[in-house]
């Protein structure tokens, strides 16, 4: 497995800057892609996703496809990039990983377990998020409430139309990176 440091300040400034994303999930019905894009925040080990209040919709995360999918098979990937008709300002940051609940969700609090299959061969350690249903409650607030934070302090706009009580945590496995270099492709 290869695993690109994220303390890179480039990348980190990419991303921190970065207003909208796409969160690629596998469609657990068809086995295709399912693409749709995110609002994210980034905590220097994690991702986050808030799923948030849905006004055309109601207030029923299960029946969101992403939240599905990632129930399904936690493969998830996370492309960042920046469009400028200034073609050597161009870059994109894709992260590769598991994608995991958290929060309030279906009447208790949980941070959603990975598939053991998943994690055959792997370390432990490489996946913090990996814990049972019936993990603390206070933990899984915890995560909740960090990342709301960071939400709300990214992307002001949750004051008036609220976060909702969960999110996706995406721990990355791989991440690369490109960008624009001489005004040549590559």
């Amino acid at each position: 497995m290869v695993v690109v440091d994220n303390s890179n300040k480039y990348i980190q400034a990419l991303v921190t800057d970065a207003r909208v994303a796409r969160l690629a999930t596998i469609d657990f019905e068809e086995a295709k892609p399912h693409i749709v894009p995110v609002v994210f925040v980034f905590d220097g080990n994690s991702y986050y996703i808030p799923i948030d209040k849905k006004p055309k919709r109601e207030n029923d995360p299960e029946r969101l496809r992403r939240v599905r999918n990632i129930q399904e098979n936690p493969n998830v990937a996370l492309l960042i990039d920046e469009y400028s008709e200034d073609w050597s300002k161009l870059f994109f940051v894709m992260i590769q990983g598991k994608g995991s609940l958290i929060g309030k969700f279906s009447g208790y609090n949980y941070v959603k377990k990975v598939r053991s299959t998943e994690l055959d061969g792997k370390p432990e350690q490489l996946h913090p998020h990996r814990q049972e249903r019936d993990s603390s409650s206070s933990k899984s607030q915890y995560m909740l409430k960090n990342a709301q934070s960071l939400l709300l302090e990214k992307y002001p706009q949750y004051q008036k139309i609220g976060l909702g009580q969960l999110c996706i945590m995406i721990y990355p496995e791989k991440i690369f990176t490109w960008k624009m270099s001489s005004g040549q492709v590559g």
